[in-house]
């Protein structure tokens, strides 16, 4: 994406250092980024080194508004963003008003505070406040760095359903552990912030006069009129104090303590000092204000703001869980100029073996810094928020192959945004999807109440790009198209063959005709199968907009078991032979060829056994031979351990999942030669025409008296072909690019096949 940001300057601040991070992470993401500011600053030769383009609009004065802010729209038409996201205040406001000038891009707002101090500004800035909860809701997200701040600014009218919580990230390479000499030592408590009366040194000076046989640094420039008070209040109270200015080597201070404490009485966000401190392994106390208890994650570590005395008793049990018997390293100074100072502070001090799990302090706090703070996971939160919003319309999340191609496109692509909106309530991947919607519509029944909630989520969430998925899913698309009031690309997402519409039932077909006369509508129409394109172009689809992409296969999750050791039927014979047929159970299935082929191959040989997998299937009437498991959840270890995969389908396969799977699986499949079956197989399996019951047993017994093996090939030809990591990248470029660069003719669409059927056998 073309990202354009706005801020006030480039000064020192965690703001800007913040953006100085994001931005240089999302040019190594590809993104194409600009950062437009008022007045220039430190961090401009660092934010060019990165590959981000910078434009200062030089404010010249207070009073330079009108020059200024047609500077501005010069500026940012320049870079034609596609996303302007301001970062603070009167920057998210600039970022609103340039939006008409821009072509309307998509507009984010940044929020760094926790709680506004605009009492104490002026005019201008209290005006500035109130505009910006007035205006928040014409912004497309807003994006607060802290919990506390997204809870500060949503009491203060900003809209809930747009406001987003990205904390912020730490330089896990910069803060990190260092190696340091072993000894031992009292523990030392230290405290990083500015002087101010927000941080509340009182506290934890009063906190400090209560646990003996410690020793305590506090680290910080400020008011030096504040700073003389806190002096004198630890000499009153006999704490002997080691001050320190502010440092510029912050990791080499961090690692002369033994525990942070961070004792804030009011205003904070998100506590950089706490992450950094955690990321060089050291553990934190901290007050419960703003984030602190969700950066640590820990309850025990965690006292009321203003309550020293239960800060005293955290610092207290967390000597007594700081075990002697297995020192640490000590931490060296990185920079010879600060090293002197630091060893004043504690000379050859020990570094104490981790706290005991059983009192709940946080054993390994690097490590959730690194999960869930580092600067990946804010590029990677930032990115998703920023990137286009796509708005998924589904038929249902049942366990279909449509369905369950669907939940891996929305987990799989983190840079979107994904709505789904199922027409029919519940299913299996209901759960697994985020930001999930039901209309609750009746099958095949669509409702006035059922209508105006599409409306309002249509209105509600603005998708950048609608897709509709399955042919009822395509329909509402269509009709949410009209809805949104706006020029919105639209994708159709056709997912099974047609062979006769008479094989569809009454409303299903109407769907389908209806379809073929509006299929001038979407950007694009994506078949998982050739064949299914082939079927619907002859009925009437808009040829042009075909575009071919098959179905994928997490190669991970789909795997040989070399061992095979899952029994799938208890107190079974270990030389039994497992044949399966997966899939839920509907006419286009043809069960009853599978299992009269069953039947007939359990007639020669007595020992094979027969395994039935899928929603509805324990309504089949079997043999005591066949043993029918219903649904299931552990699908692919169920897979790995069959000797033969069938397929019997009748009709209506597109792309034909199990078979894939199986094929991933390294299964040799049996499969009918219905839909691109023939395509997907390649040169390996056995095909057999629909609807023959003894062709089916014929080619499961050649697999049996030849020998059981696994087919490797099939593996190879799904990994080569068919894998789902390919399929991600096709469709996310399909969404990014809104369908606009198009080759035309169907001519083009072989070429986005992973592999022409013309040579597959």
């Amino acid at each position: 994406m073309k990202l354009a940001f706005i801020i006030r300057d480039l000064g020192h601040g965690g703001a800007q250092r913040q953006l100085s991070i994001l931005t240089a992470g999302l040019v190594r993401e590809g993104h194409e980024v600009s950062v437009l500011h008022f007045y220039g600053g430190p961090f401009e030769p660092s934010l060019r080194e990165a590959g981000v383009k910078t434009i200062c609009i030089g404010k010249k004065s207070r009073w330079d508004l009108l020059g200024f802010f047609f500077r501005l729209i010069k500026a940012a038409r320049s870079v034609q963003p596609e996303v302007l996201h301001g970062y603070l205040a009167e920057s998210n406001l600039m970022a609103l008003f340039l939006k008409p000038f821009c072509g309307f891009p998509r507009v984010a707002w940044g929020v760094r505070d926790s709680q506004t101090d605009a009492h104490l500004w002026g005019t201008l800035g209290k005006l500035s406040f109130r505009l910006n909860c007035l205006l928040a809701r014409f912004a497309d997200v807003i994006i607060c760095n802290s919990k506390a701040g997204r809870d500060y600014y949503l009491a203060r009218g900003y809209p809930a359903h747009k406001t987003h919580v990205v904390p912020n990230g730490i330089d896990t390479e910069r803060f990190g552990l260092q190696v340091r000499s072993s000894g031992f030592s009292p523990p030392v408590f230290g405290l990083v912030g500015r002087l101010s009366p927000m941080k509340d040194h009182a506290t934890f000076l009063k906190a400090a006069a209560l646990v003996p046989n410690a020793r305590f640094v506090i680290v910080g420039s400020g008011d030096e009129t504040y700073a003389q008070q806190m002096r004198e209040f630890a000499t009153s109270l006999g704490v002997q104090v080691t001050w320190l200015p502010a440092q510029s080597d912050m990791p080499s201070v961090y690692a002369t303590f033994d525990c942070l404490v961070n004792s804030s009485a009011f205003g904070e966000g998100f506590s950089n000092v706490i992450g950094e401190a955690m990321a060089c392994g050291v553990p934190c106390i901290a007050s419960d204000v703003g984030d602190s208890a969700w950066i640590i994650g820990n309850p025990a570590q965690i006292f009321p703001a203003g309550d020293h005395d239960a800060l005293a008793k955290c610092m207290l049990e967390f000597a007594k869980q700081s075990s002697p018997l297995a020192p640490r390293e000590e931490l060296s100074a990185s920079t010879a100029e600060e090293a002197s100072e630091l060893e004043n502070v504690t000379p050859a001090r020990p570094r104490f073996a981790h706290l005991a799990e059983r009192d709940g302090y946080c054993t390994n706090p690097r490590s959730r810094i690194v999960a869930e703070f580092s600067i990946e996971r804010l590029i990677e939160r930032t990115s998703r928020l920023l990137g286009k919003k796509v708005m998924w319309i589904t038929t249902g999340l049942g366990s279909g192959g449509a369905e369950m191609m669907l939940a891996q496109l929305v987990n799989g692509l983190p840079k979107l945004q994904h709505v789904v909106v199922s027409l029919t309530a519940g299913g299996k991947h209901a759960a697994s999807l985020p930001n999930v919607h039901s209309l609750d519509m009746p099958a095949g029944k669509p409702t006035l109440s059922a209508l105006w909630k599409l409306f309002r989520l249509v209105r509600l969430e603005k998708p950048d790009v609608l897709m509709g998925w399955m042919y009822h899913g395509c329909l509402v698309a269509s009709l949410a198209k009209f809805m949104r009031l706006k020029q919105v690309p639209m994708i159709w997402n056709i997912r099974q063959s047609l062979y006769d519409l008479k094989l569809e039932k009454r409303g299903s077909a109407m769907v389908i005709r209806a379809l073929a006369w509006l299929s001038w509508l979407p950007k694009r129409i994506t078949y998982n199968s050739q064949l299914s394109s082939q079927q619907h172009e002859a009925i009437g689809y808009a040829k042009a907009k075909t575009q071919l992409i098959a179905n994928g296969f997490d190669l991970a999750k789909w795997k040989p078991d070399v061992k095979r050791v899952f029994q799938l039927v208890p107190n079974e014979l270990e030389n039994s032979v497992y044949i399966g047929r997966f899939g839920r159970n509907a006419p286009m299935k043809d069960y009853p060829t599978f299992i009269e082929a069953a039947k007939l191959i359990h007639a020669k040989h007595s020992h094979t056994r027969f395994i039935i997998v899928g929603a509805e299937t324990d309504q089949l009437d079997v043999p005591p031979f066949i043993e029918v498991l219903g649904e299931r959840h552990d699908l692919p270890e169920l897979t790995a351990s069959l000797n033969i995969a069938v397929s019997s389908s009748a009709f209506g396969e597109g792309f034909p999942n199990v078979v894939g799977e199986a094929m991933a699986c390294a299964i040799p499949v049996v499969a009918t030669d219905i839909g691109d079956t023939r395509w997907v197989m390649g040169e390996t399996g056995r095909l057999v025409p629909p609807r023959d019951p003894q062709a089916l047993a014929k080619a499961c017994l050649e697999i049996l008296e030849s020998g059981l093996t696994q087919d490797l090939a099939a593996r190879e030809r799904i990994e080569r072909h068919f894998s789902l990591t390919s399929v991600l990248s096709q469709f996310e470029s399909l969404i990014t690019t809104e369908g606009t660069q198009r080759t035309q003719g169907t001519e083009a669409t072989l070429l986005t096949s992973p592999i022409s059927p013309l040579t597959s056998h």
